[in-house]
């Protein structure tokens, strides 16, 4: 992903928008951004977005890496992710924010993976 197309995902966040973090970074859960609500952008080797995710934990500041770090262990879900891009939220967005945050996300860069995972997936 490009700084011009990051941005233009920043300005969907608005004023949740906590602060950039352009990335990409690895998929290390301790090199995650500290978030405890973001929209997260997993891009394959080839850098193509696979998954469009997010997290709201508003009482847990490392929740991102909390958040990856339980994905990670269902390696069917997350083999294909390379690198993250993350859109840090400010704590006090609303789950419902941060999922429509999320979706308009999605729906501007069209991953190619695009299927809801529960929390018992």
């Amino acid at each position: 992903m490009d700084n011009e197309t990051y941005l233009a995902l920043s300005r969907i966040c608005g004023h949740h928008l906590l602060r950039p973090c352009p990335g990409p970074y690895e998929i290390d859960p301790e090199e995650m951004p500290t978030a405890s609500a973001a929209v997260y952008i997993a891009a394959d080797e080839r850098n193509q977005v696979c998954y469009v995710g997010s997290v709201c934990r508003p009482k847990d500041p490392e929740g991102l890496a909390s958040h990856v770090r339980e994905y990670l262990k269902a390696v069917q879900k997350t083999a294909r992710w390379r690198y993250l891009y993350v859109l840090p939220l400010r704590s006090n967005t609303a789950e419902a924010e941060v999922r429509g945050i999320a979706g308009e996300v999605s729906g501007w860069l069209l991953p190619y993976d695009r299927e809801r995972w529960s929390d018992s997936d």
